[in-house]
């Protein structure tokens, strides 16, 4: 080992079965140094020590004595990704670090510009020493398609891409090479499920792999969930996180695109959550024919601005013969420059309306944006 690893320093040596006892101790007179490493020889535990002030008389107490021993320095865990890269990186290059990544279960999911790609797999195992509990960093690609899948590209470590994510008490598997899932809209799902009444019959229009149902099911357990899913992957995890869950009475999973079973369901729901960012809008006029009068839809869709976004929901409902409300808006996450997930909590008029080219508001957010 190299001798810039190991170091002499004041010691207290003490018997093993007194180890524990005096650790304590020197924690609390703060004379424990913690930046080398304890070890362990013929029976005895050595210590590394700050200072000896006050700690003769403590060692000698349990029966140990002061000394002198080599001990190796531990290892400084960098905080931040700029830290662990600041010597294996272009300066130029640090500067366009990712601020934030998603842990997922014991994965880590980042997002790289094309500039770092050459670096990749630095970057991912520097990731893996600030993280040392994952196993493995994905660098995030483009979602496409129906099934919303996420290209996603092994940087660093191995092993499998499924994991067991665990957020407000729910535990959720999932594979992200085939479901979408992002811990971003944590806040969004329990802000959600604490608006849940008791009683209430809910429609989640796009569930993925459950984590808007089953943690509506757990907070509010007197709730109906109707949870469709297109994705058989990521419907298939669904299933599996309801037994984990133990919600599988209280959720209907369905199987397929939600305009078309829809069409079908002839109930109208109290809550509505249309959770599809890039193409919500595009099922607006689904989500409106199933949610009751006076009810709620939780909308999630990409726009520049809050109030851009409410004006065209509120006049494209209005093209659809409905009225609604914007009860409350907030911007949840940047996607893009100037390009945002808004989330909309709308409220279903009481009364259809008709004759709707004459009485849109001349502002367009003639209902009250909060």
């Amino acid at each position: 080992m190299s001798s810039f690893t190991r170091v002499s320093r004041s010691a207290a040596k003490i018997a093993r079965s007194r180890a524990e006892e005096l650790r304590r101790r020197l924690i609390a007179l703060g004379a424990l140094d913690n930046s080398l490493k304890p070890f362990e020889e013929d029976g005895f535990v050595f210590f590394p020590l700050k200072e000896l002030e006050g700690v003769r008389g403590i060692v000698e107490e349990l029966g140990g004595e002061l000394t002198r021993a080599t001990f190796e320095v531990r290892e400084r865990k960098p905080r931040t990704l700029r830290e662990a890269l600041s010597r294996r990186l272009p300066g130029h290059l640090l500067d366009k670090l990712p601020s934030s990544y998603d842990i997922i279960g014991n994965l880590i999911l980042v997002d790289l510009c094309e500039e770092l790609r050459d670096y990749a797999r630095e970057i991912g195992e520097a990731l893996l020493r600030i993280h040392p509990r994952a196993k493995v960093v994905l660098a995030k690609g483009e979602t496409t398609g129906d099934y919303r899948i996420r290209h996603v590209e092994i940087i660093a470590g191995s092993g499998d891409t499924e994991t067991i994510h665990r957020e407000h008490g729910c535990v959720y598997k999932l594979d992200l090479r085939k479901a979408f899932f992002s811990p971003r809209l944590s806040g969004e799902r329990l802000r959600v499920a604490r608006q849940v009444l008791p009683g209430e019959s809910v429609l989640d229009m796009f569930a993925g792999v459950g984590p808007f149902s089953i943690l509506i099911a757990r907070i509010q357990p007197s709730a109906r969930v109707v949870a469709i899913e297109i994705n058989p992957d990521a419907y298939r995890y669904l299933l599996e996180n309801m037994k984990l869950n133990n919600v599988e009475d209280r959720v209907t999973p369905m199987l397929g695109d939600a305009r078309k079973i829809l069409e079908n369901v002839r109930e109208e729901f109290d809550r509505i959550i249309m959770d599809l960012p890039y193409r919500s809008l595009e099922f607006l006029d689904v989500g409106l024919r199933a949610c009751r009068r006076g009810g709620i839809i939780h909308l999630y869709a990409v726009s520049g601005s809050l109030e851009d976004l409410s004006r065209l929901v509120e006049n494209r409902a209005a093209e659809l013969g409905h009225m609604v409300e914007v009860e409350a808006g907030r911007e949840v996450m940047e996607v893009a420059p100037r390009r945002s997930i808004f989330a909309l909590d709308l409220r279903k008029a009481s009364q259809p309306l008709y004759g709707f080219k004459n009485r849109l508001s001349p502002g367009g957010l003639g209902w009250g944006l909060r």
